[in-house]
């Protein structure tokens, strides 16, 4: 299994998820599958952790004031330096980042194939079936979010309004949730509050940003921003 994996696979992890898939599958396969997810939760999440970082920075850079805000809290927060108890100290920050993944999810459509005949409301669907669960649709609808258009960070902060299980699915739902949903939120907690602390994000005068993605939520011709330091 070592040379299988090379010496310097992530072991820990891999190991672990080996051991889980073995009880389900025969022993090839059970690699096989451990390796493409290990791929995933550590290669496929940046692109996505990417998009989510440049829109949260857009937003913030729309509102001066809400970016002094997060700002503050940043520096307070990375007093203690950069550790496993950061994010917890972000609660308003965490509230922005929620936010930007409702109305800019970082993958704005996913498919689910159906394994047997099903109905869908009033919709048959058959056996082989591609469904198209769209996030970008689901978080912006009239009937499910009061304002759905305006960025409010506050329906995230504090007692989190109650909400339906599947009003709100940034990194999926259900059994196929996103694997790397929580270190996909810690990483980007990370980085937002390390530049934040540093430096202000200011629109470039002129440029019209525009959402733009097949498979995942990118800005049209990129997202360039003026820097300047605190």
């Amino acid at each position: 299994m070592r040379e299988r994996l090379g010496s310097d696979a992530p072991d820990d992890f891999v190991t672990a998820m080996i051991r889980a898939l073995l009880d389900q599958f025969p022993r090839e396969e059970a690699i096989e599958l451990a390796i493409d997810n290990a791929a995933t939760f550590y290669l496929a999440g940046h692109e996505t952790t990417a998009n989510l970082t440049s829109w949260t920075l857009f937003v913030l850079s729309e509102q001066p004031e809400l970016q002094e805000r997060v700002a503050k809290e940043a520096r307070s927060a990375l007093e203690n330096g950069v550790d496993a108890g950061l994010s917890d100290r972000l609660p308003f920050l965490r509230a922005v980042v929620d936010e930007t993944l409702r109305l800019y999810p970082p993958v704005p459509r996913f498919d689910r194939e159906a394994v047997g005949p099903d109905m869908l409301g009033e919709h048959e669907v058959n056996s082989g079936d591609l469904v198209s669960i769209w996030p970008w649709i689901i978080q912006r609808h009239r009937n499910l979010w009061d304002e759905p258009d305006a960025f409010d960070p506050d329906r995230f902060a504090g007692r989190r309004q109650e909400r339906h299980r599947f009003q709100y699915l940034p990194f999926g739902a259900g059994p196929r949730t996103c694997v790397g949903a929580r270190f996909a939120m810690a990483e980007a907690l990370t980085i937002l509050a390390t530049w934040l602390s540093q430096w202000r994000f200011a629109p470039v005068p002129g440029r019209k940003v525009r959402p733009s993605g097949m498979v995942t939520l990118r800005q049209e011709g990129g997202l360039p921003l003026m820097l300047s330091t605190r």
